[in-house]
């Protein structure tokens, strides 16, 4: 997919910082290690030359180098073992002494020997690209512990929404990749805002790239970046709410349906249950009104592979207004 250059460059940023951390970490392991293991040193100094002595070897001795040439690679060899065991006998791992790459596939450059971009590039090209958007929405994300269930009437509708909040913070806490979709129903001011940000946050927290926002605010994004609007030249807020490992879509039934906003909503919903990413979708809509607002495709969708959880009470920020 196409990213804004911003985004490469905050990526080339990242890999560039873990490089040199790599090399950060190699230099203290090695002054440490041939302070206290002296031969190390020596080791390390000879191994050094032996390219050198292997390209004198060829020049000088032209045909003749063949003997030289093994002579110098078992010698080579011989060096190798003697450092492995000497750093195995003081309990430290045979690659203390080399820089501990993050991704080991490409050494924190991003790009393959072959060329081709590495596995590592484009994860943290996605995880950074979710963060612009995420920015650009102007998350702040709640937590479960300043959730309250005071707020709500006692009886089955605080039992109702006990029941939500620990179903979604279990789901919180077991995320992975493969986890339910969620569908979170409700009038308006019953949480479900909150708590759709309280499982962001954690499931944020456990390194999972997620995607939170209105579903108006994308929808008017995308069709800006469709027909050439946007600001910001070559973002692609489509493909990176596809890809995503957790999307959530506040407030879905609030923008203005057009043919354009039901088509885009239905890709979105097909698209990541087809490829089996989870999505959590919020609305103040019943069922009902769904099935009037959008297509009957999108709706068999939610009610068939979406965990339907209902937010009952009465408005809490209405309720949490009155006690200021």
């Amino acid at each position: 997919m196409p990213y804004d250059k911003s985004v490469f460059d905050r990526a080339h940023q990242i890999l560039s910082a873990r490089r040199r951390a790599a090399v950060d970490i190699q230099a203290k392991n090695r002054q440490q290690a041939f302070a206290a293991i002296p031969r190390l040193r020596q080791i390390d100094a000879e191994l050094r030359t032996m390219g050198s002595r292997i390209a004198k070897a060829v020049l000088t001795q032209g045909g003749d180098s063949q003997q030289l040439l093994e002579g110098l690679r078992l010698r080579g060899v011989s060096l190798s073992e003697e450092r492995a065991q000497l750093l195995r006998q003081n309990g430290l791992p045979e690659d203390h002494l080399r820089p501990q790459y993050t991704c080991r596939d490409c050494r924190d450059t991003g790009y393959l020997p072959s060329g081709r971009r590495c596995h590592c590039l484009t994860e943290l090209l996605r995880e950074v690209e979710a963060q612009r958007i995420n920015a650009i929405s102007s998350m702040k994300l709640s937590t479960f512990d300043s959730f309250s269930l005071d707020y709500y009437p006692p009886g089955p509708q605080r039992q109702q929404m006990e029941g939500v909040l620990y179903y979604c913070r279990d789901y919180a806490e077991t995320f992975s990749r493969s986890s339910h979709n969620l569908l979170l129903m409700g009038p308006t001011g019953l949480g479900k805002t909150h708590l759709s940000l309280a499982i962001a946050d954690a499931v944020v927290a456990q390194g999972y790239a997620v995607l939170y926002g209105s579903f108006a605010n994308f929808a008017g994004t995308i069709e800006r970046e469709k027909f050439g609007q946007a600001a910001t030249v070559g973002g692609d807020t489509l493909s990176t709410l596809l890809d995503c490992d957790l999307l959530i879509l506040d407030d879905v039934g609030s923008e203005f349906v057009t043919p354009f906003v039901t088509a885009l909503l239905y890709n979105i919903v097909n698209t990541r249950l087809n490829t089996g990413r989870p999505t959590i979708i919020s609305t103040n809509l019943t069922f009902s009104q769904l099935g009037e607002t959008y297509s009957d495709r999108i709706t068999s969708r939610l009610g068939g592979a979406y965990i339907d959880l209902r937010f009952t009470g009465t408005d809490v920020r209405l309720a949490k207004g009155r006690q200021r």
